[in-house]
């Protein structure tokens, strides 16, 4: 089978979140043979006093660049010591987080991005922009997001939800992959409102037969409901489950940002990875940008 998950890019920001984000991902790129491109974004930050005079300008941005690329290199030469047979590279860009990170996409074509996140966020986290849902949102590429708690670095039980038809056999071919690596199970969860269920049950059966064809040991179940995030966060707990893979849909996109989206739903009821695929061939259109009016800078280290 050929291996879907071939050069990885994990956010690094020095914190907790960060640190456990960067071990599943040298675990994810162990077993897929994936190369790790570990990344740092820095932000200008240009303040202006009375005077006219910039406060925080190119020497304070050199002396932060000095820094992390100093802790960048720690990390690498650290992680290069314990697995020695897997290919790093670190990059540091001084831009937009989302910009930073949609150019190193483009220019090392890279097929996941890896970014820790609180776990569970009340609406207000969501809606000032944590990093992990601006990137979600934003790059062009499928996104991993690993709750800081997460202590887990295997996936031995894969939960697939079929909600929505798009892409649906891209993720059935990403799940058996990860599969495959992790010698694990697919638990696969067809689940639906009453407007969908016909064409969602012909897709979840067409999944059924796919995963046969493919030879993937799976167990099944369908579900109907219209509260689709929270009854796929639950069955992930009853069902121990190490991974959700998930469409980059949202059912409910209509809904006013002030609302809870399905995105938002799950990442608040669920506390374990979440991957998210996006078709790489489509870039995201967002209406939030690398400018708004909150700080997305990642700390710096020291």
């Amino acid at each position: 089978m050929q291996n879907l998950i071939n050069s990885l890019l994990v956010a690094v920001d020095f914190t907790e979140k960060s640190n456990n984000a960067v071990k599943m991902a040298v675990h994810i790129a162990a077993r897929h043979e994936a190369r790790v491109i570990l990344f740092h974004n820095i932000t200008n930050h240009n303040i202006i006093d009375r005077t006219g005079k910039q406060v925080i300008g190119s020497e304070t941005i050199d002396e932060i660049y000095k820094k992390t690329e100093h802790a960048l290199k720690e990390l690498e030469s650290s992680l290069k010591s314990q697995y020695p047979a897997l290919d790093f590279k670190t990059i540091i860009k001084n831009s937009g987080l989302v910009s930073g990170i949609n150019q190193v996409i483009d220019c090392e074509a890279v097929d996941l991005v890896i970014c820790g996140s609180s776990g569970q966020q009340n609406l207000a986290q969501l809606f000032l922009g944590s990093l992990s849902y601006q990137i979600l949102m934003e790059v062009d590429c499928s996104v991993l997001l690993v709750p800081e708690k997460c202590n887990k670095y295997s996936f031995d039980k894969i939960l697939v939800p079929v909600r929505v038809l798009e892409d649906l056999t891209n993720k059935i071919e990403l799940s058996v992959a990860i599969a495959k690596k992790n010698k694990g199970i697919i638990s696969l969860l067809g689940i639906s409102n009453e407007d969908d269920i016909l064409k969602i049950r012909d897709a979840y059966q067409r999944a059924k037969t796919n995963l046969a064809i493919r030879s993937q040991e799976y167990d099944s179940q369908f579900l109907l409901t219209r509260d689709k995030a929270t009854q796929i966060s639950k069955f992930s707990q009853e069902d121990n489950a190490d991974i959700i893979i998930l469409n980059y849909k949202d059912e409910d996109s209509w809904k006013s940002f002030f609302l809870e989206n399905f995105f938002k739903q799950i990442i608040n009821h669920t506390d374990i990875p979440l991957l998210f695929l996006k078709n790489n061939r489509v870039k995201i259109k967002s209406d939030l940008s690398d400018n708004a009016a909150f700080d997305i800078t990642l700390p710096c280290p020291g």
